[in-house]
């Protein structure tokens, strides 16, 4: 019989399997790309605030994969349960929450919280500018504690996470802006060199993953720029998408990265494939003009 202790146990882990979830790349940019399209009907400069908050995400992408790469440093080697004693779907879903393959530091999900849920405090204007604050201090702590309860992560990591991501905000904030106007392309070519730099420490290093990751960053990185310098104001002015116009991008878009992340295409196929993802993000809204 399982105890009361180790059932209450699983059902914390589990529940922080899901808070890690708040962290992921997929669900940081599926919210993005909802609000980026969207957002407009609600919030005004709802689509710049989104592709700056992308462009924080590819800089944090970059920096982290080029970090991992130069210093290698293993996960903990243990994990908090066995997911074979939970019900299948739910023992799935945690083993893939709490895959601790890769390097650890530092925490990739406690940099993209960072950057994206602390971007969008700052740079949005709904309800009092305090309520944003905690409330994204609140989601960021919570996906930083669930690396740590997952055990997928070390302490050090979690804290170079938070002060990587504090950097990329102080820094993006302010080569990001030109007067009130918001210029992404500007960090998208931040996140290229970056990006690069990267490519080339894990093409040294010979780390396959760290490659890949690095292609992607770069393809997401420049097609940004391009897109958003070339037809930005044609972009922020168009009319907000419709749920199944969508539904349909975010099919196109998660098919095309997932194709690159998976590793079936070459390393210049997964830089194509993110570029493409990316400018079905940014250019779907004039579809509708």
């Amino acid at each position: 019989m399982v105890s009361p202790l180790v059932s209450v146990f699983d059902l914390v882990v589990v529940l922080f399997a899901f808070v890690t979830l708040v962290g992921d790349a997929w669900f940081v940019l599926v919210g993005l790309s909802l609000l980026y399209w969207i957002g407009p009907r609600y919030i005004e400069a709802a689509r710049p605030i989104a592709v700056v908050c992308v462009s924080f995400a590819v800089i944090g992408l970059a920096i982290v994969l080029t970090i991992k790469t130069a210093t290698s440093l293993p996960r903990p080697a243990a994990m908090p349960l066995d997911p074979a004693g939970l019900p299948a779907v739910v023992g799935s879903f945690v083993a893939s929450e709490a895959d601790a393959s890769g390097f650890a530091f530092p925490s990739g999900h406690t940099v993209a919280a960072t950057v994206v849920y602390g971007g969008l405090a700052v740079l949005l204007s709904v309800g009092r500018r305090r309520v944003r604050y905690l409330a994204a201090s609140g989601v960021i702590g919570l996906v930083g504690l669930s690396r740590l309860v997952l055990e997928v992560h070390y302490p050090r990591d979690v804290a170079a996470g938070l002060f990587i991501g504090g950097m990329i905000l102080m820094v993006g904030l302010t080569v990001g802006r030109d007067g009130e106007r918001l210029r992404p392309d500007r960090l998208f070519g931040l996140a290229a060199v970056i990006a690069v730099v990267g490519l080339a420490v894990a093409a040294e290093a010979g780390h396959a993953r760290e490659l890949t990751q690095a292609a992607i960053a770069i393809g997401t990185a420049v097609a940004g720029a391009g897109i958003w310098y070339r037809w930005s104001q044609r972009l922020t002015a168009a009319p907000p998408v419709s749920l199944p116009v969508a539904v349909v991008g975010l099919m196109v878009a998660g098919g095309l990265w997932m194709m690159a992340y998976a590793g079936v295409v070459s390393t210049v196929g997964a830089a194509f494939a993110s570029g493409l993802a990316v400018s079905c993000i940014l250019l779907l809204p004039l579809l509708g003009t």
